[in-house]
C-alpha cells in the first residue's frame, strides 16, 4: 500500500518519525511535511509566496519538508510526486489532543480534510500528551488501528483518532462523536503592543457522555467519522422553499 504521511508539528517531530519507522515496515511510504512547526494553522493554503522543498533524511521512505502549511504538503505532494499515487493519507503523530471543537484549529485533521478533497481515506491520529515517552508504540497502536478501519471505509472518508493521558491505561477503544472543549482564553500582554494566547480548559457540562472528550478522559482510544461539508442539511429543508424577496 502506498501512503502518504504528513504532520503539524514539523519534519523533526518524534511522533512523525516514529510512524514513519512502523508505517514504512510493510508499506511505501512518502513523507511530506512542513519545516517548521504548524500547529493550529487549521485549513491555512500558503498563496503568492514561494515554498522551499528540501529533501530529508528519514530511513525506510522518501521524506521532504516544504516551507508552507500541513494542507501545502498535501496538495503538494499530490500535484508535485502525482506518480506516487497514495492509497491513503496519515497525519501524525500529533503532540497534544485533536478532540471536539479543537478540529476547527487543527492542522493534523486539516492534512485529513485536504485528502477528503482528493477522494482520498485518511487518518489523523493525535496524543494527549504534548512530550510522550515512548512514540513507538502508539506508532504499533496507529497501524493496528488503520488495518481495522480499512475494511469500513470509503474513498473521501476522514477518520480523527486520539490516545489519551500516557499515564492512564489504555481501557479499550471507542467510536464516538465530537464534544465540546471550553478555554479560560485571554490575551496575556507580553511587552509593548505584544499579546499572547494563554488559556486552560474548563470544565462545563454542555457535553453528552458518549463524546471523544468524555470517553478520552476515562482512558479510550477515541475515534471519530468527520466530514468536511459543513452545511447545515436541516435547516436547508426548513428554508429551501422560501420565496426570497429582493
Amino acid at each position: 500500500m502506498n501512503i502518504l504521511l504528513c504532520n503539524d508539528d514539523g519534519i523533526e517531530s518524534l511522533g512523525l518519525i516514529s510512524l514513519a519507522k512502523q508505517l514504512s515496515k510493510n508499506n511505501s511510504l512518502l513523507v511530506v511535511a512542513p519545516k517548521y512547526n504548524c500547529s493550529a494553522m487549521s485549513h491555512s493554503l500558503t498563496i503568492e509566496k514561494e515554498l522551499i522543498l528540501t529533501k530529508e533524511n528519514i530511513k525506510g521512505c522518501k521524506a521532504y519538508s516544504i516551507t508552507g502549511t500541513p494542507v501545502d504538503c498535501v496538495k503538494f505532494a499530490f500535484l508535485h510526486f502525482n506518480t506516487f499515487n497514495a492509497d491513503i493519507v496519515v497525519a501524525g503523530l500529533n503532540n497534544a489532543h485533536n478532540i471536539g471543537s479543537d478540529i476547527l484549529y487543527s492542522g493534523t485533521v486539516s492534512i485529513c480534510y485536504e485528502a477528503s478533497f482528493f477522494n482520498k481515506i485518511s487518518f489523523a491520529f493525535s496524543l494527549y500528551n504534548r512530550v510522550v515517552k515512548d512514540y513507538d508504540k502508539y506508532a504499533v497502536l496507529a497501524e493496528k488501528i488503520i488495518n481495522f478501519l480499512l475494511p469500513y471505509s470509503n474513498n473521501g472518508d476522514i477518520w480523527n483518532i486520539n490516545f489519551p493521558d500516557e499515564n492512564l491505561e489504555i481501557k479499550g477503544a471507542k467510536i464516538t462523536s465530537l464534544g465540546k472543549n471550553l478555554y479560560s482564553d485571554r490575551y496575556e500582554k507580553i511587552g509593548e503592543n505584544k499579546y499572547k494566547l494563554t488559556g486552560e480548559v474548563i470544565s462545563h457540562n454542555e457535553n453528552l457522555e458518549d463524546c471523544d472528550i468524555e470517553w478520552l478522559k476515562k482512558g479510550y482510544i477515541t475515534i471519530t467519522p468527520l466530514v468536511y461539508d459543513k452545511t447545515n442539511f436541516t435547516k436547508v429543508e426548513k428554508v429551501k422553499n422560501l420565496c426570497i424577496k429582493l
